[in-house]
């Protein structure tokens, strides 16, 4: 009796039970389902913020070119996340500019926002989409409520090139880059040929077979190594010191100054930017930066760089004394002081937290000693002596003037400020812009004070005359006069380099150049005396020609202000090219230009910046 009524029991609990296990699992399948609906959902939102996020960073201030605006942003993404299914209203799709990168401590990117005020820093974009959605289509959405979707991405775009202001190449004359290098590597006969400047013009080195030779996996990773492993991993990529370059190269390794040197003085990688294997740099813009640092090195340790240039071997010389009537011979002492060597730069073209921009580049900034020892010829002061003979005086001409200049040039410095992402076109060519600075040069008499690189006041003394009346000495005409040239360049200045295949990054890439070298035929000189004094000390001149000084000044002073103008524009000027410093204008080279690889991170962490 007691197992009949059990029995009975078991059925009415399964009757009770069945219709709560048929509603559970009901439930179960209609959970499973609006789970998979919403699973379905929140993956289609996040290919809509991933679209976004990558149409949205080619307007970012290192990819979206000269005019970046988060309403050009905006609309990109908009468009971007519609063409991939949105249909939900404009506000939803929040987009935030800001920095896709890792910190010095930690290697985990992190998106760090930046308002619109500071849209300059930006390398990316974060777009975020939320969506109230209800937990089940199938039940009341009172019943059982709603969900709020949230999916986002960043995305970072950036182009990264590589920049020279050291210099052109074409500057070189007279083998004064020879001279230079022989002065660092204490050889005054050490000599460069034309082979050997054809070989440093022409030869580009591979950052990838670079970074083979010397271990490592990126030629930023370099920056702290000492100068002379990348100048001796240069010599073996170019062949070894029995080419012509690898020789040069390997000269360098034992100039003075090196030895304290870092790979950072002359190559600097800003920003996080990338440096492809396939990139390559030009061994010349190399040799210029480790030459200047050198000069700097020696300089700072209180000997100046001299060099001497003999009118017999420059055909630079012959030609300016040549040209300038007044001069029978010329005679060049020069002596260098180097404030900032030039570099090679990678990086790209936003800013950083402090507002300045991460990829900043200036060409050499020197100081050019010029002392001209120069003979003066009877024709070209054939005005004084006929306004002092008056067919009574002997004149005698003196074969000594000493003009000594101090040349403040280069300082000229500049910034990477837009570059514009490849929009997928057939060339993939690209526009980089430009600011540009240039120092004015300062010329004045004096002489460098050696280990200061300060200018000690000078002036120009000359003996041009003796004058003797019927065999009678009278006086002397002597010269001490202080000076103060003015040199300029007067083009506009482009600050756009237009249509640049991206990704050239091949031993054929095409160098291109903003600014102007300076050539000596685009500069003028405007020379000015400042101080005159004839009366050669003590002696004086003669009161039988004091009458015509009212007359002679002027003509002194013509003469002085020609003879200048014609030396600081025909030499000074080229030799200040030929080092890599353009007076009075700077030249800016974009060596190569690459796109990183676009990353996007999905659900990225964020800060404020």
């Amino acid at each position: 009796m007691a197992s009949v009524r059990s029995l009975a029991s078991q059925r009415g609990m399964l009757i009770f039970l069945a219709p709560l296990i048929v509603a559970s699992l009901v439930l179960l399948a209609v959970l499973a389902i609006d789970g998979a609906r919403l699973l379905a959902l929140k993956s289609e939102m996040q290919s809509q913020v991933n679209a976004a996020a990558s149409a949205a960073a080619d307007g970012a201030q290192a990819c979206g070119g000269a005019a970046v605006t988060v309403s050009t942003m905006s609309a990109r993404a908009l468009t971007a996340a519609r063409a991939a299914g949105f249909d939900g209203e404009d506000d939803a799709l929040q987009v935030v500019p800001g920095v896709l990168a890792s910190s010095e401590n930690d290697p985990e990117l992190v998106f760090r926002e930046v308002p619109e005020s500071a849209l300059s820093r930006s390398n990316g974009v974060r777009v975020a989409m939320t969506r109230e959605e209800p937990i089940s289509r199938l039940f009341p959405s009172g019943l059982i409520g709603t969900i709020t979707l949230e999916s986002s991405a960043a995305v970072r775009k950036e182009v990264h090139a590589t920049l020279s202001a050291a210099g052109s190449a074409g500057g070189i004359q007279g083998g004064l880059l020879g001279n230079l290098i022989g002065a660092v590597l204490g050889d005054p006969s050490y000599s460069l040929s034309l082979t050997d400047l054809s070989s440093l013009e022409n030869t580009l080195v591979s950052v990838g077979d670079l970074a083979d030779r010397l271990g490592v996996d990126d030629l930023a990773d370099l920056v702290d190594e000492p100068l002379i492993d990348l100048l001796t991993g240069v010599t073996g990529v170019v062949g070894g010191s029995a080419q012509p370059v690898g020789r040069v190269v390997d000269d360098l390794t034992a100039a003075a100054g090196v030895s304290g040197l870092r790979v950072g003085d002359v190559l600097e990688v800003v920003g996080g930017a990338e440096v492809p294997a396939g990139a390559s740099f030009p061994v010349y813009d190399l040799v210029i930066s480790t030459v200047m640092n050198s000069a700097r090195a020696i300089s700072d340790s209180g000997a100046l760089v001299a060099l001497d240039l003999q009118t017999s071997e420059s055909p630079l010389l012959q030609n300016l004394t040549s040209s300038i009537s007044a001069l029978s011979s010329l005679d060049v002492n020069l002596a260098l002081n180097v404030a900032e060597p030039p570099k090679l730069v990678v990086g790209p073209a936003r800013q950083d937290a402090d507002g300045r921009w991460l990829t900043r580049f200036r060409s050499a900034d020197v100081r050019l000693e010029l002392v001209a020892s120069a003979g003066l010829s009877e024709s070209g002061i054939s005005t004084l002596i006929s306004v002092l003979s008056l067919g009574l005086l002997d004149i005698e001409l003196l074969d000594v003037i000493e003009v000594p200049l101090v040349v403040q040039a280069g300082g000229g410095e500049g910034e990477l400020v837009s570059a514009e992402c490849a929009a997928g076109s057939s060339d993939n060519d690209i526009t980089l812009g430009f600011d540009l600075r240039d120092t004015a040069v300062s010329i004045e008499t004096g002489r460098l004070v050696a280990g200061t690189g300060t200018v000690a006041p000078g002036a120009i003394e000359a003996e041009i005359l003796a004058v003797e009346l019927l065999s009678i000495p009278v006086a002397d005409l002597c010269v001490d006069a202080g000076l103060a040239v003015d040199l300029y360049h007067a083009p506009s200045t482009p600050t756009l380099i237009a249509d640049y295949p991206l990704q050239c990054l091949d031993q054929q890439c095409e160098r291109r150049s903003v600014g102007s070298a300076g050539a000596s035929a685009d500069l003028t000189a405007d020379a000015t005396v400042t101080a005159l004094d004839l009366s050669c000390g003590a002696s004086g001149l003669g009161s039988a020609i004091g009458s015509v000084m009212s007359v002679l000044e002027p003509a002194i002073r013509l003469l002085i202000e020609d003879v200048a103008s014609e030396l600081v524009e025909g030499l000074a000027s080229p030799l200040l090219t030929a080092l890599g410093v353009a007076p009075g204008n700077m030249t800016v080279t974009l060596l190569g230009a690459h796109q990183n690889t676009t990353q996007l991170i999905e659900n990225v962490s964020t800060v404020n910046d």
